[in-house]
């Protein structure tokens, strides 16, 4: 017998390898010299191929691809666009999500193509001797480092698997987010092997090339909904598109702050002006056939595709909400500039892919938005290239999409209108849901199998149509507009006719009439003045002379102070408490009197709660129902709260610029009487000891349908405290926030009477008024505790020195009430718990 140990075993091991390897080196060389001397045929003579843009072959065995380009194609800047084509919403995805769009380069380097992405931010006047230096302290990106396979009668061949298999073009995973507490969803490592080029389209001037990245996560912290079959394993569908720089007369228009363009921004670096910008909008290319005629029909119009996945029974609104923005064009001199047409079941072509327009319609478990219309821009120019628009079915539904209910506690931020900084996020969808569904509960009418006999369903679908395609046109939000009509007029349809506010590109609420009014227009459904306008400004066609064409610019943009034009985008609305400071660029709002709209709709939403045993209760049926409008009518009340609050220390903004109109003054402080009104209004509504005192007999009823164990570990009661609280908070975000505090005193230095002492103390006595009940006891003390706060008695305090002091000024008054005599035990307590609160504040 015969014993080896370990370490002989290892040498053994070793010296059989060694000796394995020398003897194999002159085949493994033979090998490589024998792949360095095929020529470009050689290596694809057995490949599929598919030539445009750039060439693309695949090996049909092992699925390996291969790339080639023609040398005139280096060092020529190309437009790369990644778009996913499904994914997860945990992870950012979604289908029809626009990621990115940049410039690429592919430029050689020796036997290597290195792939380049640039910024073409920053613009020098070439006849200036600082273009020289046009490079400095400017980093571009290296993206990938390709090998050169072959090099033959002006085509360079790169192997494609490593650039598309890879994060190198695009990142896939999200970016870390600094700000994030707790654990959040993550997919893992991406997995080359499992991952695969899934299909391209090759065309002459553009390529589409579709992976599915596969990632693992063996220890999954976060497992995600339902839509994810298995956390460990996770594929996102992303497409890279590659377009060659459009070669047409396409003339650039500049952009202007008073009208509201997506942009690309340029720097003139070597411009001495105030204002060295050279920013161009967004737009299409549109000419016009007859140049000389005033109206006439585009070289080639804006097609736009109704995806075969949407409802027969919807296209036609569809199509109609499209066609409609032809009237702003006709406005703009273009007859027919926008054509619809409906994808065949049976195209040969995808939705996706970037030469086709499409209306998308998905029903996702997740719903990440209600309407998302991206558009793909020459990043050089502005010249819009392609555009989707992706459509969630849920929100023309009844289906509650929100997460956690209100009834639960779920905190009432208008998070649920959150966009993101770099990409549109249009959250139109889920304000829609939530009024169409209150107007049918208003009107007591249900969804009809047709949809033409649904005014409030066409309405909504007809504006979330009109809202996107705008911003597919190169048009963002404006979140004033809703200023058009006063409080009476914008009930009256034979007035307003489909045009509610200025602009479809508001975030207003469904237009409920007041109870015993007459029911006007839901949903503005037409465009509006500043949509004529601006289509105007950003489509109508130029004039050859640089001078005479910026005067009729200018021309155009002198009407930017009426009324009807008003406009405010998402850099100046005031959705978040202490964000901004012009509360007529706000969500949710509607007539040029906001406050007294948002009492007409607390008042119908007392109503509604008064009817909704009535209404929502039907024999044989769960109580879904008032469980879903009860929660739908707290939305609406409370979303009225945020409105009115944004008026008290906010300021009036008017960007006109110098000589444009009489006495252009770019801030204005709200006048004192609105300011009080707006008080008014929240202490009788919101900060009331009886608020939505019309819920209670509701809340017995507020039950959810039980499905299997979905409430598991959450108790089912509606906490109206909780959420009652939760509005008055949110409030009290932002009349309290540190900013609006501030504010007040800054003001009052031009203009603002309404003085800092003068506003707590009538927030302090509408807080305190009336009866005490729980609902008042909670606000109470929440109130005493951020004073305290602000004071910065107990604890260093972020507020100025004048808020500090009125906070004192407050504590001191509150610490001088008492509970009246022949109080129960428990207003005596709380009377009590507030003094103690205070008296602690004071010594420490």
């Amino acid at each position: 017998m015969m014993i080896f140990s370990s370490a002989g075993l290892r040498r053994s091991a070793l010296a059989t390898v060694v000796a394995i390897s020398f003897l194999l080196q002159p085949v493994m060389a033979d090998q490589n010299n024998k792949n360095e001397n095929k020529s470009y045929n050689d290596l694809v003579s057995e490949l599929k191929v598919q030539q445009g843009l750039f060439n693309f072959y695949r090996n049909m065995e092992s699925g390996e691809t291969m790339l080639s380009l023609r040398e005139s194609q280096l060092n020529q800047p190309f437009i790369y666009h990644a778009q996913t084509m499904d994914g997860v919403v945990e992870a950012g995805h979604y289908r029809g999500n626009f990621r990115q769009t940049r410039l690429i380069e592919f430029r050689r380097n020796f036997k290597r193509i290195e792939v380049v992405s640039w910024n073409p931010r920053y613009v020098f006047d070439s006849s200036n001797p600082l273009s020289r230096a046009a490079q400095a302290n400017r980093s571009e990106a290296l993206l990938a480092v390709l090998d050169i396979e072959a090099n033959d009668d002006g085509r360079i061949l790169v192997k494609a698997d490593p650039l598309f298999k890879s994060q190198a073009l695009h990142r896939i995973t999200p970016w870390a987010n600094p700000n994030q507490t707790g654990p959040r969803f993550s997919l893992g490592t991406l997995n080359t092997d499992r991952s695969r080029i899934a299909r391209e389209r090759l065309y002459e001037r553009n390529m589409d090339v579709v992976v599915d990245y596969v990632f693992i996560n063996e220890e999954p912290v976060v497992f995600g909904s339902a839509a994810i079959a298995d956390p460990r394993f996770i594929t996102i569908s992303l497409q890279h598109s590659f377009i060659e720089m459009p070669d047409n007369d396409y003339q650039p228009r500049r952009d202007d702050p008073r009208v509201g363009y997506f942009t690309q921004q340029f720097d003139q670096m070597t411009n001495p002006e105030w204002t060295p910008w050279g920013d161009v909008i967004n737009r299409w290319n549109l000419v016009k056939k007859d140049p000389q005629a005033q109206l006439s029909e585009p070289v080639q119009p804006i097609v736009w595709w109704i995806e075969n996945t949407t409802p027969h029974q919807w296209r036609n609104a569809i199509r109609q909400g499209v066609e409609d923005w032809n009237i702003a064009f006709e406005a703009a001199g273009f007859k027919n500039a926008i054509v619809v047409k409906e994808q065949p079941d049976d195209a040969e072509w995808d939705a996706g892919d970037v030469n086709y327009n499409v209306l998308r319609w998905t029903s996702s478990p997740r719903p990440p938005f209600g309407g998302y219309g991206p558009s793909l821009a020459n990043p050089k120019t502005g010249e819009i290239i392609s555009s989707n628009i992706m459509l969630e079915f849920v929100f023309m539904s009844n289906r509650w999409t929100l997460g956690e209910l209100f009834s639960g506690g779920a905190n009432l931020m208008a998070e649920h209108h959150s966009h993101d900084e770099h990409q549109l996020h249009c959250s139109l969808g889920h304000s829609l849901q939530m009024g169409h569904i209150v107007a049918r509960l208003a009107s007591d009418k249900r969804m009809y199998d047709n949809i033409e006999d649904d005014p409030i369903l066409v309405q909504a679908l007809r504006h979330l149509i009109m809202h996107e395609v705008g911003h597919t046109l190169g048009l963002n939000h404006n979140m004033r507009s809703h200023s058009l009509w006063n409080n009476q007029q914008v009930h009256d349809a034979s007035l307003t006719q489909g045009v509610l506010s200025g602009s479809v590109m508001d975030y207003n609420p469904v237009n409920i009439a007041p109870v015993g009014v007459e029911q006007g227009d839901y949903y503005s459904y037409k465009p509006g003045p500043y949509d004529m306008w601006a289509i105007e400004y950003g489509y109508s066609t130029g004039l050859d002379d640089a001078e005479a064409e910026e005067q009729r610019l200018q021309a155009i943009l002198s009407r930017s102070h009426l009324p009807e034009l008003a406009f405010g985008n998402d850099a100046d609305d005031m959705r978040a408490p202490g964000r901004h400071i012009d509360p007529r660029v706000m969500i949710g709002a509607m007539s040029s009197d906001p406050i007294a709209y948002a009492q007409d709709r607390w008042q119908r939403v007392n109503y509604e709660f008064s009817q909704l045993l009535d209404k929502g209760r039907v024999d044989g049926e769960s109580h879904q129902r008032v469980l879903t409008s009860a929660n739908m009518l707290f939305g609406q009340y409370a979303g009225q709260a945020n409105v009115v609050s944004r008026f008290i220390g906010g300021v009036y903004v008017e960007r006109a610029f110098i000589g444009q109109h009489d006495d252009v003054k770019p801030f204005q402080p709200v006048p004192r009487a609105i300011q009080r009104q707006a008080m008014a209004a929240l202490n009788s509504y919101v900060f009331a000891a009886d608020t939505l005192e019309s819920m209670q007999p509701v809340l017995a009823y507020m039950h959810a349908q039980r499905r299997g164990f979905s409430h598991r570990g959450n108790n089912e009661d509606p906490r109206m405290h909780r959420m009652i609280l939760g509005m008055q908070r949110n409030v009290l975000d932002h009349i309290l926030h540190q900013q609006v505090l501030q504010r007040i005193s800054d003001t009052a230095l031009y203009g603002n009477d309404y003085s800092l002492t003068e506003m707590l103390s009538d927030l302090t006595k509408g807080i305190f008024r009336g009866d005490l009940t729980t609902l008042s006891q909670n606000l109470q003390v929440e109130y005493v505790n951020r004073l305290i706060k602000i004071s910065g008695l107990d604890d260093d305090s972020e507020y100025d020195h004048l808020s500090q002091a009125a906070a004192v000024g407050q504590l001191r008054y509150i610490r001088s009430l008492s509970a009246p005599r022949r109080s129960t035990d428990a207003v005596r307590h709380h009377y009590g718990y507030l003094h103690l609160l205070i008296d602690r504040a004071f010594a420490a």
